[in-house]
Formats: structure tokens, C-alpha cells, sequence
């Protein structure tokens, strides 16, 4: 008998701990955005803060990517980008450049630029 209930107990700690194991595995189902390589085909990694020098033209469109959200912005008069528009999940502060791509596309998009 004591055989059995080690048995059983040990099968209902397998069983319980398997269920535990499919709640932490659940991903989060929004999708990681990234920069449209056709329309900024030259990809610069970055990681950084908010603020990147690119040494590219004023004016130049740029895609970021921060997180798992991308923002398109234009670069400043000294050749720097600024990432104003993606917060952090607290949405206390704004999170850091992985990497930024440009070219191939000379406006900013119907929305405007960040």
C-alpha cells in the first residue's frame, strides 16, 4: 500500500507541476514590431538610450525600434535621433533605441513623424 500512495503522489506532483510549467511557457500574444526593411533597407543595431548619433543628413527618416514597438522619426539638426514615443510597461519612462534603420524613404508617413 505505501508502495501505491508514493506512487500516486508522485504522479499527482508531476501532473500538478506540468500545468505550472504551461502557465509560465504562455507568451505574450502581441506581436514584436520591427522596421519595414524595403522602406529603410539599412539597418544600424543600436542599443542604447533614447538618444542615438547617426551622423545622417537633417531631416532623414528613420525607423526605431524600442521594445517591441517601432516609431518613425526625423533626424535633428546635429545629426541625432531622439525616442520620445515608446514607454516601458509602467509607462514611467521611455525605452531605449535596439536599433534604427533608414533609407529609401524621404517623407515621414501619413500620421507625421514622432
Amino acid at each position: 500500500m505505501k508502495r501505491i500512495a508514493i506512487y500516486s503522489a508522485a504522479a499527482a506532483v508531476a501532473i500538478a507541476g506540468s500545468g505550472l510549467l504551461g502557465l509560465g511557457a504562455q507568451a505574450d500574444t502581441g506581436a514584436t514590431e520591427h522596421c519595414d526593411s524595403t522602406l529603410y533597407p539599412n539597418k544600424v543595431e543600436a542599443n542604447a538610450g533614447t538618444k542615438v548619433q547617426t551622423n545622417l543628413q537633417p531631416g532623414t527618416v528613420v525607423c526605431i525600434k524600442a521594445g517591441t514597438k517601432t516609431t518613425i522619426v526625423n533626424v535633428d539638426g546635429d545629426g541625432f535621433i531622439t525616442q520620445n514615443a515608446i514607454m516601458n510597461k509602467p509607462g514611467n519612462a521611455y525605452l531605449g533605441i535596439s536599433y534604427y534603420a533608414y533609407g529609401g524613404r524621404d517623407t515621414c508617413p501619413s500620421g507625421g513623424c514622432n
